[in-house]
Parts: C-alpha cells; structure tokens; sequence
C-alpha cells in the first residue's frame, strides 16, 4: 500500500487544500503520488487540478477520495496518497485519521488560537498515545510578530510535535487559489517564491517522516 499523508484540520481557511495541494506536487516529484480530494462539495482540490496539465509531466494525478474507495486499484503503482480531508475535523475523527495514515499534518494558524486551546483539540491524540502528526503554522505573519515561534515554542514545551517549517503569510498564497496555480507560478508577486520554498522544506520534512 502507499504511504499515506492526510492534511485535515478543525477549523477553516488555515491553508489545508494549499498544503495538500503543494505536498502532493512536491512528493509527486520524487514518486508517482496520487492526491485524494475527500471534500465532495467545495471540490477545492479537484478543481484546481483538473486545470493543470502542465504538471501531468510529473508522477501525480487526482481522483475524487469517493472514487478511491469504490475502487483501491486507483492506488496501484502509487508511492504515496495525499488526502485533503473535508475539514472540520472533531477530535475522535483525528485519532482515526492519524491511525490511517503514516503522516497525519494539522495546519494551523498562529492568531486566535492559544497553545492550550490546541493541546485541548488534539488531547485524543495524546491519550491514544499517537505519534504520527504534526502540527503545521501557516499564515505567519512577518517580523516583528513573533505570533508563529511564540506558538511553535510553546507548542513544544508541551510536548506536540510540530514541523520546523512555518508557511509565512503572504498574498501570493490567496492570487495562487484565486488563479488556479502553484504558489510558484504566481506573477508579479516577489513573495511567491518564497511561499513556494516554505513549501519545499515542508516537503523536505514531510518525506522524511514517511520514507
């Protein structure tokens, strides 16, 4: 069976379909990746796929997670699957996304969230004793805010694991989602590449945990 990596969260808009999306792009250039849009309503992820053929080049398509279910054979030859839950999560359903998963990656955002009303989001997963997710910051907001390592630390000290990598808050991000492209192929935007290479050290700790 693949390896697979689920990006789910308990709140909205915190960057979770750009996460799948660019983790399925990058792992697809490693290995034959599938991307796996669970959200049969907003179809967030299918949509922005189906006008992409520029990355077909790569090892990496898209199916509806139904159509997967209905049919596992869809995986074969699949290094990994990358799912992009339908969001709003409860805590129990986490637990049983974790177990599915070899990698389970909660996106957050570092404003309007305290460390210890996380830690009480994820608690099921510490009382089960889950060891396969991490928390991701997305939307960090640049210097002098200190909001995204004030969370990351604290996070840490009370044990949650948590990527080293944080995806810094930038409008390229909403041009690409509005535009229907990789964050790298935002134009006229300087910051683009370097939300795309947030993205690619993701990458880099993401592989590592699932190879």
């Amino acid at each position: 069976m693949p390896s697979i990596v689920t990006i789910a969260a308990k709140k909205g808009g915190v960057g979770k379909t750009t996460t799948a999306l660019h983790l399925a792009q990058y792992l697809g250039r490693h290995s034959p990746t599938m991307l796996l849009d669970a959200d049969e309503e907003l179809r967030s992820a299918m949509d922005w796929y189906e006008g992409q053929d520029g990355y077909q080049g790569w090892t990496f398509a898209a199916h509806p997670y139904q159509a997967f279910l209905q049919n596992e054979h869809l995986a074969d030859g699949m290094t990994f699957l990358v799912l992009d839950t339908k969001g709003g999560e409860d805590r129990e359903a986490l637990v049983q996304l974790a177990q599915q998963s070899q990698l389970l990656v909660i996106p957050c955002k570092p404003e309007g969230v305290s460390s210890k009303g996380l830690v009480r989001t994820l608690q099921p997963l510490i009382e089960h004793a889950v060891s396969n997710y991490r928390v991701l910051i997305t939307d960090v907001p640049s210097a002098p805010s200190m909001d995204g390592l004030n969370l990351k630390y604290a996070l840490k000290e009370q044990g949650v694991p948590v990527f080293e990598t944080m995806i810094r808050r930038a409008a390229a991000v909403g041009k690409a989602a509005d535009e229907g492209v990789a964050v790298r192929d935002v134009k006229g935007d300087r910051y683009a590449k370097l939300i795309n290479m947030d993205y690619e050290l993701l990458g880099q700790e993401v592989l590592s945990h699932v190879q």
